[in-house]
This record gives structure tokens, C-alpha cells and sequence, in this order.
């Protein structure tokens, strides 16, 4: 807690900032530096008591790409005040340019990802970044820094530093150092030193033009590459998400704490990490410590998890800290550091030798950003759906409240003792045995990329993804049971645990949880949300007629297009039942978020267009795959594959390539095929595999999954912003037309 009338009364003289010898004094520029960074944070209060935590953070790099070329900037101003957060981020020309090419360099980049990216980036920043076109200028020797009009730091004469931002309202603060610069520990070729605690005294000016003084402490480091190596240094190490937390103690103590922790959260699991501490008499020391993460949060719009609450421990110190930060938001995406970041005001609380120590905080938090993998990326929203669905599927009989829900006996309906265990048993643990194992979940993707395609903040939302997903697995629960399935997702299928009578009622019921998790967002008008239940029961409607369609098979029209050598009448059937039975509910989705986030009448057109063709074109390349296992060819080739190969011809099902086939086989194979649909055995399924891998059919599939997706996309790319998400989308197009990263018969559809 930061007290004005304590501050105002002390007056600090300012020592100056230690330097070692022969080098500049503290925060001045190395402009022969391949990297350079200047990070400043604090906590102010103004005069009506608010409280306000600032960050502003500008890193100058050098292209290791055109060492001829002149340095980058790329520059985040943060605020949070009681109106909440708000952020600018901005980057300049030639880091732009430099940006790109390590993108286009990026081999650990799912390949989709990578072209969509370097495409975006081609036309300019990815919003909310822009492009800083003033000049960044800097002193030749000492510290006086200008970004444009947007920030400026300055060393002055006795030591102190005056900075000026500018996000939303405009801060003019003066900061004097309390203690001399401490230097952090090993900094892995990137030398930091930091002043940990700076008295500021400055004024807020609203951006309605109110001025207001603020005093408060800040925190200030200063780092620069060490390495022959040129570039942007990232402290994140693959796999793995930097964390750090600046903490200011009322006892007079500071700690500057960095963890590297593993992408997958696990809370209650301490990692090693270190601390530099600095004592009340400004001694500085440097301490093995343990991060213990008590608390996380996944974001919708980026599917980045952070920490936010965590327990540090110093033994050396026997200090003992709980950090605690707000649960959830405070998230900055920007393409200046990854995809996004975590930053956050925080408090800690915990003993230090003893006695009660708590302070201020600041939580920063950098994933590792690489999406290597974008279905395993996608599939990261299955936390946030199962998570969500918890409010109608809970975990045990002992949360009423959701069997309640889930029942529809939320109103008081008298029940006796055990119709709660009975009805968990009955209708929520058929379902959850399938729920609780993670598939692809790309369709809950989609109700959060469209808010955000929109620039509409996903969060309120998230129990959408939740009705997605349930309404998926139910389906799911439904399908196996009707084409005599034995497994799902590696476990037995429902009906092989429960019964197939419990299955159908339990897999039903999933389809009406949408209403209770609809009213759990943000509710529009009254039309608006009557124009919601209709569609989504349209698309229920849909959906079962696809069912239908796929359940009476194609046999009839096959076996003419077998005769006559023709398909074109068997395609339109097979297209049809996908476009319904696959097609209509990923358009519903994303038809329903986008009415939801606002969406006028031309953007909704072409993003149900867009997406209903991208359901389309998953379960065309869903026919492809099947020929594989579910695996790439090369996986396939080394007796890798996730199911049966091949296992729709075993069923005897006419599939897209099947389809397709008709028209490049003669005659005499058209009959092998047909052969091997009805008869089924394992010589004759081999042969038809075959037939279908070496005709042509696989590439004449995929290839007009993707045109489908190109054709549409060239419809929505000019009505939405250009953002990250815009490129996601795009990205998500080309995964569904395209599920393989490498494929022997379609090397010229897959993005380079």
C-alpha cells in the first residue's frame, strides 16, 4: 500500500545509481548493443486516494538478417486504474521488417501458422500493435530517450529520471533512486541491472483533461545483450514460461524473483529459481529459490495459461511470500513479445525471519508464444470448455446445484436423498466419460476466434465454448451408439461402459444444455437472443438430417456412378450430408458468437459462409485421413496411426475419395472398389486403399476442401480487422482442409 502522506514526508537524498567502472551511468544507452531494454514499473496514488500501477517497456534490437540496416524499436505503455486496464503497444518500421523474417525463419512454427503470419505482417502491424513512424532518437552518451510522441525518459543532473506516457491519460513523473543499482544474477548473455525502488512525485492528466498529483514507488531495470550474436533476446526457454516478480516489502527490502515454469501448469509443484535480493542498506545477494504455483489462468482470446498466484520461497532469507495477482485478464497481446503477455498488479504476503512481511507486487509473465502444433494449440481450449461445463456437468453428485441444473430441477423440485447420485449417475457421468478426454476441440476454437475476429472481448463468453464442446461429445455418444463403435478417443465408447440405453438418453440430454449455459453470458435484447435459440435449434434440426443422410448410406447412387463412371451426382449427395451433418454446426457456432460480438449483416454472411465451408472441409479431409489411421502418410508408412486405417471402407462407407475415385478409374478398377465395399474383407479393403492412395482421388479431395476455404476467406478478409486473430482464422482454414503436415499426394496444397 502506498501512503502520500508517509512519501511526501520522507525526502530521500538520491544517491547515484551504481555503475561499475568505465561505464555509463545507470539506463544509459549501448548503442552497439545487439539487444538493449528499459523496463520501468510502479504504484502511485493520486489525490482522491485511487491507486494506479504503470508499466512501460521499449526494447531496441538490431537485425541479425541486415546487419546494415538501422536498430528496431518495439515499445508497451500499461495502465491500470479504476476504470481498469488499458494498454498501447507499438512497433517500429524496421523492427517490423526484422519481425517477419524471423518469422518466415521459424522452422519450429506450425507451417500453416508461419505463412498466414508472414502474409499478415506483409500488409503491416497486427492489431492492437502500430506502427511508430517518429523517429526513436537517443543521446549519444548518457540516458535521454524520445519514442515519438508517445514516451520519453531522461537522466537528469542529480541522478533522478524524468519519464512521460502517454496511455489514455498522459503521466509526467520525476523518479529518484532510494538505492544504488543492483545487478542480477547470471543473465544467460544478457547483462541486467535494476534500481529497486524509486520515490515518484508527477502528475495524471485524464484524457478529459483533469490533472491530478500522484506520488507513489517504482521499480526500474535496465538491460543489454552481452553476446556477439545481434537480435531480440527472449528469456523464454522452449517449453517452458518466464515468469518474474519485482516485489517492494514495508519492511525495506526488495526482490527481484524469475522462474522458468513448464508450459503444463501443475499447482503444487515448486521448480527452481532465483532471486536477487536487496537489503534495507542497499547490500545486494543472490539466492537458489522455489516458485510454487498455487493458482492459474488460460486465456480465451490466446489460450496462454499464467500463473497468478504463486508461493515464493527463500530459504536463505527464510522468507516465505504469497503472491497474489487478480485471476483472470490483465492480459497484453501484442506481436512485440510473442503472441501476448501477462502483466499485473499483485500483492505478497507471507513471514520473513519470522515476523509478517507482505508489500507490493508486479507479476509479469512471458509464455513461450510458438505454436508448433495448431491442432495440440486449439486443443489447449478443451481446459476452459470442461471448466465451464462444470456448471452443468459437475464432477460428482455432491455439486447439486449442477445436477440440478442439468436435470432441470433447479426450481424446487421436490426430489428424495438420493435422486441426486442417481441422476449424476444416469445422466452426467455417460457423458463425462468422453467429455473429461480431451478430442480435437478446434469447434470450441471457434466461438472465441469469432468474438475476436470482431475485436470483442471473449471472456464474458467462455461458456459458449463449454455448449460446443458438450453438444460435440453428445453427438459423439449418439454416433457410436448407431454405427456400432467399440472405442472413442482411446477409451470404450459410451455404450460399451453404460449401456446403450443410458447412452441415448445421457448423450440426448447434451443437446438441450445449451439453453442454462446460454443465460451464464451476457444477454442482448430480447429479439437478439430469440434470434440465438433459433438458430441453434435450426442447426439441431440440421444436424440430425445430416444424421439421417449418412445413416441411409449412398449405395444406390455409387453403384450407378460405378456403371457410368460419372460422380458428380454421388458427390452432391455425400457433400450434402456433410454440409448438414458437419458443415451447419460449426456455422452455428461461429454464427452465434458473431451475432453476439456485434457483427453487421455483411461481416455475419461471409463469417457463416467461411466457417460452415470450413466444417465441410474438415470432414472431407476427415475422409482422407481415415485412409491413414488418423496419422500423416510418413507415420502411417512406419505403422504409426491413431485408429483402424482405413476403417470406413471396412464399414463399407462411401466417402468424398471413394466419390472421387469413380471418376479416375476405368472401369475394371471402379469394380474392384465397388467390390471391396460390399464384401469387406481385409484383401479387398487393402486393394481398394490402394486403389484410392495411387488414382489421384486424395489430392482431387483435399485440393477442393481448400478451394472451398480460399474461395470464402476472399469474401471475410477485407470485413475484418487485421489482427492475430485474423491470421488464426485463416491459419484454422488451411488445418481443415489440410489436416497433415506433410502428405505425400498434396505437397502443392499444403502452405509452405
Amino acid at each position: 500500500m502506498i501512503s502520500p502522506a508517509s512519501s511526501a514526508e520522507k525526502q530521500p537524498s538520491a544517491p547515484t545509481p551504481h555503475s561499475p567502472p568505465g561505464t555509463l551511468p545507470f539506463g544509459g544507452a549501448h548503442p552497439s548493443a545487439g539487444a538493449e531494454s528499459w523496463y520501468l514499473t510502479g504504484h502511485l496514488r493520486d489525490e482522491d486516494g485511487a491507486e494506479h500501477t504503470w508499466a512501460v517497456g521499449l526494447l531496441r534490437h538490431r537485425d541479425a538478417g541486415d546487419p546494415d540496416a538501422g536498430p528496431g524499436h518495439r515499445l508497451y505503455v500499461l495502465h491500470h486504474g479504476p476504470g481498469g486496464m488499458s494498454y498501447g503497444t507499438w512497433i517500429t518500421p524496421a523492427a517490423l521488417r526484422a519481425l517477419r523474417r524471423t518469422i518466415d525463419s521459424d522452422e519450429l512454427l506450425d507451417p500453416r501458422v508461419r505463412r498466414t503470419l508472414s502474409e499478415a505482417l506483409e500488409q503491416g502491424p497486427l492489431l492492437p500493435d502500430r506502427l511508430l513512424r517518429e523517429p526513436v532518437t537517443e543521446a549519444p552518451d548518457g540516458l535521454d530517450l524520445h519514442v515519438g510522441d508517445v514516451a520519453s525518459l531522461r537522466r537528469e543532473d542529480d541522478g533522478s529520471f524524468r519519464l512521460v506516457f502517454r496511455q489514455g491519460a498522459r503521466f509526467e513523473l520525476l523518479l529518484t533512486p532510494v538505492k544504488p543499482a543492483a545487478a542480477e544474477g547470471d543473465g544467460g548473455g544478457f547483462a541486467s541491472l535494476f534500481l529497486p525502488r524509486l520515490d515518484v512525485r508527477g502528475t495524471l492528466c485524464s484524457s478529459e483533461g483533469a490533472t491530478q498529483r500522484v506520488v507513489g514507488q517504482a521499480w526500474f531495470q535496465h538491460g543489454r545483450q552481452t553476446g556477439d550474436e545481434s537480435g531480440p533476446q527472449t528469456p523464454v526457454l522452449a517449453g517452458h514460461t518466464w515468469t518474474w516478480a519485482g516485489l517492494q516489502l514495508d519492511n525495506g527490502w526488495e526482490i527481484s524473483a524469475t522462474a522458468h515454469l513448464p508450459e503444463s501448469p501443475d499447482a503444487g509443484s515448486a521448480v527452481p529459481a532465483r532471486a536477487t535480493a536487496v537489503a534495507p542498506d542497499g547490500t545486494v545477494s543472490h539466492h537458489e529459490m522455489s516458485w510454487e504455483p498455487l493458482r492459474h489462468w488460460t486465456s480465451l482470446a490466446t489460450l496462454n495459461t499464467y500463473p497468478t498466484a504463486a508461493r515464493l520461497s527463500v530459504p536463505d532469507l527464510d522468507l516465505q511470500l504469497d503472491v497474489t495477482a487478480p485471476q483472470d485478464r490483465h492480459e497484453v497481446r501484442t506481436f512485440i513479445v510473442g503472441r501476448a503477455f501477462r502483466e499485473s498488479p499483485a500483492t505478497a504476503r507471507g513471514t520473513m525471519n519470522g515476523l509478517p512481511a507482505e508489500g507490493t507486487a508486479v507479476l509479469r509473465t512471458i509464455p513461450n508464444n510458438t505454436i508448433d502444433d495448431i491442432e495440440g494449440y486449439m486443443r489447449r481450449g478443451h481446459g476452459i470448455a470442461r471448466a465451464e461445463a462444470a456448471a452443468v456437468y459437475p464432477d460428482t453428485a455432491a455439486d447439486i446445484a449442477g445436477v440440478d441444473l442439468l436435470a432441470g430441477t433447479h426450481d424446487g423440485t421436490r426430489l428424495d436423498s438420493t435422486a441426486h447420485a442417481r441422476l449424476h449417475q444416469a445422466l452426467a457421468a455417460p457423458v463425462l466419460h468422453l467429455l473429461n478426454m480431451p478430442g480435437r476441440s478446434w469447434r470450441a476454437y471457434v466461438a472465441g476466434s469469432v468474438l475476436c475476429l470482431l475485436d470483442t472481448d471473449p471472456e464474458p463468453y467462455r461458456p459458449l465454448t463449454a455448449a460446443t464442446e458438450i453438444l460435440h461429445t453428445s453427438a459423439l455418444v449418439i454416433d457410436d451408439v448407431q454405427d456400432g463403435s467399440t472405442t472413442r478417443r482411446g477409451l470404450p465408447c459410451v455404450h460399451e461402459v453404460f449401456g446403450t440405453a443410458a447412452a441415448i438418453t445421457a448423450g440426448t440430454l447434451g443437446y438441450y444444455t445449451f439453453d442454462p449455459l446460454l443465460q451464464r453470458v451476457p444477454q442482448a435484447d430480447a429479439a437478439t437472443m430469440l434470434r440465438v435459440y433459433q438458430l441453434y435449434l435450426r442447426a439441431m434440426r440440421a444436424a440430425h438430417a445430416g444424421q439421417a443422410l449418412d445413416l441411409a448410406g449412398h449405395h444406390a447412387t455409387f453403384d450407378e456412378a460405378v456403371e457410368s463412371g460419372d460422380p458428380t451426382a454421388l458427390l452432391e449427395q455425400i457433400r450434402t450430408t456433410h454440409r448438414l451433418k458437419t458443415g451447419m454446426l460449426v456455422r452455428s457456432t461461429a454464427e452465434v458468437a458473431a451475432i453476439l460480438g456485434g457483427a453487421d449483416e455483411a461481416q455475419l454472411a461471409a463469417i457463416c459462409d467461411y466457417f460452415e465451408n470450413v466444417g465441410l472441409a474438415y470432414q472431407i479431409s476427415d475422409d482422407v485421413a481415415d485412409l491413414y489411421g488418423m496419422a500423416t502418410p510418413a507415420a502411417y508408412r512406419q505403422g504409426v496411426v491413431v485408429r483402424t486405417p482405413a476403417l470406413d471402407l471396412i464399414n463399407g462407407t462411401v466417402t468424398y475419395p471413394v466419390a472421387h475415385a469413380i471418376g479416375l478409374l476405368n472401369g475394371h478398377d471402379r469394380r474392384r472398389l465397388q467390390r471391396a465395399l460390399q464384401v469387406r474383407s481385409e484383401a479387398d479393403v487393402a486393394d481398394a486403399a490402394e486403389l484410392l492412395m495411387s488414382c489421384g482421388a486424395l489430392t482431387v479431395c483435399l485440393g477442393e476442401a481448400r478451394d472451398m476455404v480460399d474461395r470464402t476467406w476472399e469474401v471475410l478478409d477485407p470485413l475484418l480487422p487485421h489482427t492475430l486473430h485474423k491470421a488464426m482464422a485463416r491459419a484454422l482454414g488451411w488445418y481443415a482442409a489440410q489436416r497433415g503436415p506433410e502428405n505425400d499426394h498434396v505437397h502443392a496444397h499444403v502452405p509452405a
